[in-house]
């Protein structure tokens, strides 16, 4: 437990201080502007990371069972998705507007996060479908454009936690090492595919549609892999399920 928060400490100290970097522009600095302006695109991922990481490392196992759980919870979703909706209808410069995805995204997924587990395994696989027909139906209309990254999320983050690597959350599930590896590997190398296909596809197909949009949400896939990587890999250890 002790290291847990010392390492705890360090990778979110690591992380807020490249954030207040990206937002108050400080990173063309101290690094090579090509390098500073890719770390910088992501500024989503990062903030995601230091929105959820915490809650499931430290938060969410104190809260679950008892009295203060679904209030805490609650309050946390909407006090997110409040912050999101204000900074998507801000005037403030684009590296703090940006996040307004960012916010949206947790406020739906702290919710998920502290429901108890098991989940019924069709619950994650209905969210990503539900949320993957939406965007292939209504992928021109600006808001679904706009909430690029957020719905990536949505879609990846309950397939991380409870398809291919259920024992962050679950340290009862059979571990399945194939399944999580063969998942890092596909948030590594979807990106790149979806680019391909967005340069090769030009048809209006089902297919055409998912490679187009696919091809914005690159900050989710970063935030997945890193907090899949931190908790696989960087603290090693599985955050347990209190009873």
């Amino acid at each position: 437990m002790r290291r847990g928060r010392v390492v705890g400490i360090v990778f979110y100290a690591g992380l807020l201080i490249l954030m207040a970097a990206i937002l108050f522009k400080l990173l063309d600095d101290v690094l090579p502007n090509t390098l500073a302006r890719h770390i910088g695109f992501d500024s989503e991922s990062y903030t995601l990371v230091l929105l959820l990481a915490p809650w499931i490392q430290f938060v969410r196992p104190r809260l679950a069972g008892s009295s203060w759980e679904w209030p805490v919870t609650l309050a946390a979703s909407a006090a997110c998705i409040v912050i999101g909706v204000l900074l998507y209808q801000s005037d403030l410069p684009s590296q703090w507007k940006t996040l307004n995805e960012t916010f949206l995204a947790a406020g739906v997924l702290i919710a998920y996060l502290q429901l108890h587990r098991p989940l019924p395994p069709g619950i994650p696989l209905v969210i990503a479908g539900g949320v993957l027909a939406a965007i292939i139906v209504a992928s021109d209309a600006a808001l679904i454009t706009d909430l690029a990254e957020a719905l990536g999320v949505i879609i990846l983050l309950p397939l991380a936690v409870d398809v291919f690597d259920r024992r962050i959350l679950n340290p009862n599930a059979a571990p399945a090492p194939a399944s999580r590896y063969g998942w890092w590997v596909f948030l590594v190398l979807a990106p790149v595919v979806f680019s391909v296909l967005n340069r090769a596809l030009d048809d209006g197909s089902a297919l055409d549609t998912i490679a187009r949009y696919g091809v914005r949400p690159q900050e989710a896939f970063v935030a997945v892999l890193l907090i899949e990587l931190y908790f696989a890999v960087i603290l090693s250890r599985r955050v347990r399920e209190p009873a």
